[in-house]
């Protein structure tokens, strides 16, 4: 009985067992799996450009079996599989493949099982041969965004699908564990026509001439989440490549259209301080240059060679949120990459929060706030406003719903999540915060993170104990945002002007309460100030001295946070009332119909007692300086406020009516 004879047994004897025996990773579900892709070599044949044709082409892995060696896996749709071989020096074994689910299907893929000889610990080598046409994503509503795309005679890839149930689209191309808890090292080499430059990830090396074509390569040591490997065929009549290598200690690279050139030099004018600028605040950059490739459709955050929406760079806009947006996912998102898609609000929230970062690099703190502010405008507004066009359901940012009309990348995880970060700034404070994200950068570079160890990391950055915890249950896990009711009392002392508020948190009960809610209130008046609370209950009364005289109240026009909040109506400011020796209890509105502000001006010696115009004792209220005290349940009548000071007695009359 010869090798392949044995081989062929074990297959049919164990294949079975094996295939029931483990569970590939969804999307939304990472699972450990019992092999680890150390590093993908591919050598991509676009002989047809401009169709988005495969000649053959072959991948070749490099696995290390970190458990029992019983199934590898790979995905590739659209595409057929030739041959896969395990190679050992210079045999070649060919092995058996088998389609697992559907097209249909989230995780469909094909599982090649182990050979005999292979034993934990092994790093063995795995080649697939495939060809075909290259596709897109699935359209929806004439929408196709993720996969291999054409426009003209460019061909390109985007590493993500808005709706398509598997999220990572590098299965258009690349035969690959497509899955980000599996980052790998890398060479890419795209054999095209002569007329042709590709774009890709890494070093690129110089390129291979023969007749009537060349090969491009691409290379990094830097481990990649496969939905960040990208490429694109470009002409070379059509596009013209700009490079800077003095600017930054890597190389900028910059694809450009041959027409667009002059508007994208001043598009990306001040890229390299935003590089700088991401440097300070998250560590050092962590690749071997900066990318990016004007495509039609974009931007994604291919790791250094983003795919970035030609109509953009024609614009000329220097600031150029989005070129920053898409940077601060080398750091967030590539560098340090979410195991599976339920975290891909880490991503999303930090390049998002990021822009105001950048906008408070040029325009300094203020202009934080005001793109801040515009973010949670977009997000109340529009995305998370029933009736609007844009409408997407109200979301939460870890393991949202991915039912239209969500998708795979709803707004809840941008411009929510860049407020969200915001009040977690405010929260721990710069020093600590910035701390934080430089420690993520150390500790998971080029690796993975989930949500708990982000919670964790954060965590040990403050020093209130379950703030962090509690933080992210209420603003990452859960949904929604706060609704406030507020009431306030002026009181005008010998010592200047004081606020006494009742601050109630009135938005639906499905969305719970926020309990690390901070809110900057502004007294306005012809000097106002701003004070910054943190809101941690339903109802909760706050008393604020040394105040200028203020007429009205608005919050989230301060000098220090934006919040995620909306108002339920204009807060309402009763009149001054005046603090004297001789009253100890101030009582407002009388007449009352809903409730009643019962004011402590000094310390009193027992609880104040509320008693009806018979003298029968209706409740007692707690010696707080300031309650509101409901009134919709007490009968209409004339009711007495009984206080004790200095051992003498002191009656307030007030009248509730309905």
């Amino acid at each position: 009985m010869n090798t392949r004879t044995c081989v062929a047994l074990y297959w049919l004897v164990l294949w079975p067992s094996i295939l029931c025996g483990q569970e590939i990773s969804s999307p939304t579900l990472y699972r450990e799996q019992s092999f680890d892709v150390l590093h993908y070599d591919a050598m991509l044949a676009l002989d047809s450009l401009p169709r988005p044709v495969l000649s053959t082409s072959v991948c070749t892995w490099q696995v290390w079996w970190r458990r029992d060696p019983d199934t590898i896996r790979f995905h590739l749709r659209s595409l057929s599989v030739e041959q896969v071989e395990y190679l050992d020096g210079v045999n070649a074994y060919p092995a058996e493949w088998y389609a697992r689910g559907t097209p249909n299907d989230a995780t469909f893929h094909y599982a090649v099982p182990a050979l005999p000889s292979h034993r934990r610990g092994d790093t063995i080598v795995l080649r697939i041969t495939y060809r075909g046409t290259m596709t897109g994503e699935p359209t929806r509503n004439g929408f196709s965004w993720g996969g291999v795309q054409q426009e003209g005679s460019i061909v390109y890839a985007l590493g993500v699908g808005f709706y398509n149930n598997y999220v990572s689209a590098t299965q258009h191309w690349l035969a690959c564990y497509d899955h980000p808890s599996d980052k790998a090292t890398f060479r890419l080499r795209f054999r095209v026509p002569a007329s042709y430059v590709v774009a890709s990830n890494g070093e690129e090396l110089p390129p291979t001439l023969g007749a009537g074509w060349q090969v491009f390569t691409f290379q990094s040591e830097h481990p990649i989440a496969t939905y960040l490997l990208t490429f694109a065929a470009l002409p070379q009549s059509v596009v013209t490549t700009l490079r800077d290598t003095t600017s930054l200690p890597v190389p900028i690279v910059l694809y450009a259209r041959r027409s667009d050139s002059l508007a994208t030099v001043r598009s990306f004018r001040l890229l390299p301080r935003v590089v700088q600028t991401y440097q300070r605040l998250y560590g050092p950059y962590p690749f071997e240059k900066v990318g990016y490739v004007m495509t039609q459709k974009g931007a994604m955050e291919h790791q250094t060679m983003i795919s970035y929406p030609t109509s953009l760079a024609r614009s000329g806009d220097t600031v150029n949120l989005v070129a920053a947006h898409e940077l601060a996912h080398q750091w967030f998102g590539d560098c340090v990459t979410p195991y599976d898609f339920r975290d891909a609000w880490f991503n999303e929230s930090f390049a998002t929060f990021s822009e105001s970062l950048w906008r408070e690099e040029l325009g300094g703190y203020s202009a934080y706030l005001d793109e801040q502010q515009r973010k949670i405008n977009a997000y109340l507004n529009q995305y998370a406003k029933p009736g609007n066009p844009a409408f997407e359901g109200v979301l939460t940012m870890y393991d949202f719903d991915r039912t239209p009309p969500s998708s795979n990348y709803p707004h809840v995880i941008y411009e929510k999540g860049a407020a969200v970060l915001g009040m977690l700034r405010w929260l721990m404070g710069d020093s600590a915060f910035f701390g934080w994200c430089r420690y993520l950068m150390q500790r998971y570079r080029f690796g993975n993170i989930s949500i708990d160890s982000l919670e964790q990391s954060a965590s040990a950055f403050v020093s209130m104990a379950g703030m962090v915890p509690t933080f992210f249950n209420e603003w990452v896990r859960g949904k929604g945002w706060a609704v406030l009711r507020i009431e306030a009392v002026r009181l005008e002392s010998p010592h200047g002007w004081k606020a006494v508020l009742s601050v109630t948190q009135v938005q639906p009960d499905s969305l719970g309460i926020y309990t690390t809610l901070p809110v900057e209130l502004s007294f306005v008046g012809k000097d106002t100030v701003h004070r910054t609370v943190i809101l941690t209950a339903r109802e909760q009364t706050i008393e604020l001295d040394s105040l200028n005289a203020f007429s009205t109240l608005a919050v989230n026009i301060g000098r220090r946070v934006r919040s995620l909040v909306l108002l339920s109506s204009n807060p309402v400011v009763s009149e001054t009332a005046v603090e004297t020796e001789q009253k100890p209890l101030v009582i407002y509105p009388s007449p009352a119909s809903e409730r009643v502000w019962i004011i402590m001006t000094r310390p009193l010696d027992a609880p104040i007692a509320i008693y009806d115009a018979r003298g029968v004792l209706v409740q007692t209220v707690s010696q707080m300086r300031a309650t509101l005290l409901p009134t919709t349940d007490m009968p209409a009548g004339i009711y007495y406020a009984v206080a004790h000071t200095n051992k003498q007695q002191f009656m307030v009359p007030f009248v509730v009516v309905h």
